[in-house]
């Protein structure tokens, strides 16, 4: 019985698409075709400045969340009853510091990153050591995936230091190939390899 009905749906479409199809259009009707234009040299060091810009505060919010997910584990970890209180007043003492240490587009340097992701290693191991340390943490399931989300954003953040590196070298680039045309522009930094 649906065998019939499909074939009699098939039917009754194709019947309509070649009736539709027999009939020309009453009026002729123009079809305008639009140019896009290239854009313009300043209009391109705009767009090349966004998509830096776009990469760049995408780094600055990783940064930031991994370091609001190690002072929130840190904070977990002072919830358990029984808790080394030394360790986390260091551990959040440390991490008060070293995001003060973050990078901006100005000072980006091979020594300034250098010296920012080694004290943020530092800092997770101690905090990762002080989770370990703390018994009855295994209770807070929250510490678990605090400590993933800190170790995914670590990882991630290499990626998006990349992008905003490819960023950075085409719009240095385009500011090279059209010093002329463009005058003084601001070069960016890109992220040492």
């Amino acid at each position: 019985m649906k065998a019939i009905q499909f074939i009699a749906l098939v039917a009754t479409i194709s019947a309509f698409s070649v009736a539709c199809s027999d009939k020309k259009p009453t009026e002729t009707t123009q079809q305008t075709i639009e140019v896009a234009k290239a854009p313009t040299v300043s209009e391109q060091v705009l767009i090349l400045n966004d998509s830096a810009n776009t990469a760049w505060h995408a780094i600055i919010q990783l940064d930031s969340q991994k370091f609001a997910n190690i002072k929130r584990l840190v904070e977990e970890i002072s919830y358990c009853k029984k808790y080394d209180e030394k360790g986390v007043a260091k551990a959040l003492k440390l991490t008060s510091e070293i995001y003060t240490f973050q990078y901006t587009q100005e000072n980006l340097s091979d020594s300034t990153i250098t010296v920012y992701d080694t004290k943020t290693d530092e800092l997770i191991r101690f905090v990762r050591n002080l989770k370990s340390n703390t018994a009855e943490i295994t209770q807070h399931p929250l510490a678990d995936q605090l400590e993933n989300e800190i170790t995914e954003a670590d990882g991630l953040l290499v990626t998006y230091r990349g992008n905003y590196d490819q960023a950075a070298i085409k719009y240095n680039s385009f500011l090279e190939l059209n010093k002329e045309a463009i005058g003084v522009k601001k070069r960016l930094f890109s992220v040492p390899a």
